[in-house]
């Protein structure tokens, strides 16, 4: 199961939380068009009506239905218009003063743009947006006043300012926190893919105990015994110990090979550390099977980017949820892993020279490994498919003998 981050989940509330205020302040300013609409042209007016009281609400009808990505292009098209519409909106009028001092429409609901600036830009740059909207609606409100009232023009200015600051202020606080939780998720994985790796290392050096008192110890106190007719015996059990002695010292606890069941846990911590879960299968053969670390960091490195790409570039719908899987299979000939999802997909022959998660992370880091292998098969529309493997050396020779 793939979990959305929270600041993701986050963005999608407030897109729906923007999108509902927007149909507030559009009710709000419907007396304003009103009586305005003569002052204005036809095709400009409806233009500005779509956009500022027709896109937010659409937002947040997709705010759980689109990709957050599609949503964040959106809202930024969205402050882009904002811009250009109060640029034209003075030459676009009738340059007749509005009646009684009525204030432009548009700034009923230019707030909802300042609100939206949160979702698609940084902190700095949302406030230096805030700024720049804010003086357009002070000339706007001074204009439309026929420029006879500077100082109206400028509490206007000032209150749009204010109004806005607070609103963006809250929003960037709870993206802030979303991004804090999200840390937090990180740093929790981190700790169990830690956890995980420590456990591997206890049980190696528990097997080193082990074959200390139980071969080593033993040998010793045979050899102290001197019992008749066991000469012979405590040589071979002597040459045995210093064998694997010599085992253990040229293969540092550090960087032994590892067992079937140590190269189990660090398959489960490296896709824990995306969020997915991966199924793996033991052939009762593989009991004997010992995995190389270097194969074991390129093997879990690849899974691990693998499932990253997958989570970030196929994402679905609510409605049609891209199905992701993660399937592992340790036998005694070696490994074999899967990821596979039908999600978009893409040509592997275009890949970019800057894909270096799929270039680096996943074909060239595994297959530099003596005996791994990677390949990488999608189709537009059809989805991918990533296999991984490493077939050990015995393997290997027993295939080509």
């Amino acid at each position: 199961m793939i979990l959305e981050s929270a600041r993701d989940r986050i963005v999608r509330i407030l897109v729906l939380s923007v999108g509902l205020g927007s149909i507030v302040f559009s009710l709000l300013g419907v007396g304003a068009i009103v009586r305005q609409v003569s002052f204005y042209p036809l095709g400009f007016l409806i233009v500005t009506i779509v956009i500022f009281c027709g896109v937010p609400p659409v937002m947040a009808v997709f705010s759980f239905r689109a990709p957050v990505r599609w949503l964040r292009r959106v809202a930024a098209g969205y402050l882009v218009a904002t811009l250009v519409i109060l640029a034209l909106w003075i030459p676009a009028t009738l340059k007749i003063p509005l009646p009684g001092s009525d204030t432009p429409w548009i700034l009923t609901v230019i707030t909802v743009a300042t609100s939206t600036a949160a979702i698609v830009l940084r902190p700095v740059p949302a406030w230096i947006y805030l700024v720049v909207i804010a003086a357009a609606s002070a000339v706007v409100r001074f204009e439309a006043d026929g420029g006879t009232d500077a100082l109206l023009a400028f509490q206007d200015g000032v209150m749009t300012a204010l109004f806005s600051a607070v609103m963006l202020a809250l929003l960037q606080l709870t993206l802030r926190a979303g991004q804090e939780q999200d840390a937090a998720a990180t740093a929790a994985q981190d700790a169990a893919a830690t956890a995980a790796t420590s456990e591997v290392l206890e049980r190696q050096r528990t097997q080193y105990q082990a074959f200390t008192h139980d071969n080593v110890l033993a040998t010793l106190l045979s050899a102290a015994r001197n019992t008749p007719g066991t000469l012979e015996l405590t040589r071979e059990s002597a040459r045995g110990a210093l064998q694997k002695l010599g085992e253990f010292r040229d293969a540092p606890v550090e960087g032994g090979d590892l067992n079937w069941d140590e190269l189990e846990s660090l398959l489960i911590a490296a896709a824990l550390d995306t969020g997915v879960s991966i199924e793996i299968t033991i052939d009762p053969d593989a009991h004997g099977l010992r995995t190389p670390p270097e194969v074991a960091d390129a093997l879990t490195a690849a899974l691990a980017e693998a499932l990253r790409n997958s989570i970030r570039h196929a994402q679905g719908t609510p409605d049609e949820p891209v199905n992701r899987l993660a399937t592992a299979r340790i036998r005694a000939g070696g490994i074999e892993i899967i990821v596979a999802d039908d999600g978009q997909g893409f040509n592997p022959r275009r890949i970019a020279p800057d894909r270096l998660g799929v270039r680096v992370s996943i074909l060239q880091r595994v297959t530099v490994v003596p005996g791994c292998t990677a390949e990488i098969h999608s189709i537009r529309g059809r989805g991918t498919t990533v296999r991984l493997g490493w077939t050990a050396a015995g393997a290997r020779n027993a295939d080509s003998a």
